[in-house]
């Protein structure tokens, strides 16, 4: 992020949210909206988004009010707030922002309204690096990159302009960092390690640790180096306490726009595709081959060496065990097409009932 845009307004009335957001308006254009919400917690100032034409039923115009036996003085109506809608929706009691993704343009709304503070200990104006730094000499930083408390950045490190580091973070040898990225407190880049634009890096995220490369003889664990590194595309974002394994060899790879949540594990020489999603308390095993698009639930996992098609989905807590091809979704362990789990756990759950019907089969057969 630009040190430029972290100077955003907190308030903006409709006419010129509507103006930045390039969508159109109808209604009280002087209204000031001061935060965003859902239908469920609208306030004064507030402003939702529809996810169905009809929702605007739910949000009482002055008249409807009026019309009511009971109402509060507390109570909120349409002259209060705004709601972002799709354009076959009409309504002049009303403030609407018209926009063919009432969605995407609610959220842009939201970071325009929460600009993102900037506010670490011991920076000005005039130095945006904390005296309790450690920077190598041979470390070469872009215009703009801000450095928190105790920070430390080894030999060789490059990093683009308008980078942020918070308080904590290591960068050690050689690692290349791309522009505006932003490393949350106590991450840890590790050697060699290739970061694209945009990157965010959540707290406690770890970058190029040893893969888990071991060998026995006469029954004592043997280490095998992780010779190779990690490289990050452009807009990834990697969550608090999640660990990406250098490759063996080569590269460990995460793909342009995958997004990564808090506590999943990546083993060594993975390659997970671009935009790929991935949940809390995942991971992936060494060596699998993931296309772009894959979906992970919760605590779901994929084997070493699978190699997955594209547009695949693992609902939550699933295992893949096995290739895939293209636009599969699977569930259970071991992982199979996600109707056939569902029937096997129709199954199961009426054991107790079936087992039943048996005993009683077996009784009467006895008695006979």
């Amino acid at each position: 992020m630009k040190l430029t845009e972290l100077m955003a307004a907190s308030s903006l009335s409709l006419k010129e949210l509507a103006k930045k957001l390039k969508v159109e308006f109808s209604g009280n254009g002087d209204l000031q909206i001061t935060h965003v919400c859902g239908l469920d917690s609208l306030q004064p100032g507030g402003l939702a988004y529809l996810t169905s034409p009809s929702g605007i039923n739910s949000v009482p115009t002055p008249a409807g009010m009026s019309r009511q036996v009971s109402t509060t003085v507390d109570e909120i109506n349409s002259s209060q707030v705004a709601l972002v809608v799709s354009p076959e929706v009409e309504h002049p009691e009303h403030n609407l922002l018209i926009s063919t993704d009432p969605l995407a343009t609610h959220v842009a709304a939201t970071k325009l309204l929460n600009p993102t503070e900037l506010n670490i200990p011991g920076l000005t104006k005039k130095s945006t690096i904390h005296p309790s730094a450690v920077i190598s000499k041979s470390a070469k930083l872009g215009r703009n990159v801000i450095v928190g408390p105790n920070v430390v950045i080894y030999d060789g490190v490059r990093i683009g302009e308008d980078t942020i580091l918070h308080a904590g973070v290591v960068i050690m040898a050689d690692v290349v960092v791309g522009a505006e990225c932003i490393f949350y407190p106590n991450a840890v880049v590790q050697d060699k390690t290739e970061i694209g634009d945009r990157v965010i890096l959540q707290s406690g995220a770890v970058i190029g640790a040893d893969g888990h490369g071991y060998f026995q003889r006469e029954g004592v664990n043997r280490k095998i180096p992780q010779v190779g590194n990690v490289q990050l595309e452009d807009d990834v974002e990697v969550g608090a306490c999640t660990t990406i394994d250098r490759a063996r060899f080569r590269t460990t790879i995460i793909k342009q726009g995958s997004k990564l949540d808090n506590q999943v594990q990546i083993a060594h020489n993975v390659s997970l595709g671009e935009h790929s999603l991935i949940s809390a308390q995942s991971a992936v095993g060494g060596s699998v081959k993931a296309g772009d698009h894959l979906i992970m639930g919760g605590q779901s996992g994929i084997r070493d060496n699978v190699n997955i098609g594209n547009n695949v989905t693992a609902v939550a807590r699933a295992v893949i065990t096995v290739n895939t091809q293209d636009k599969e979704v699977i569930g259970g362990m071991p992982g199979r097409p996600v109707n056939q789990w569902r029937q096997l756990q129709s199954l199961i759950n009426r054991l107790a009932e079936l087992f039943d019907r048996v005993r009683k089969l077996e009784s009467r057969r006895n008695v006979e």
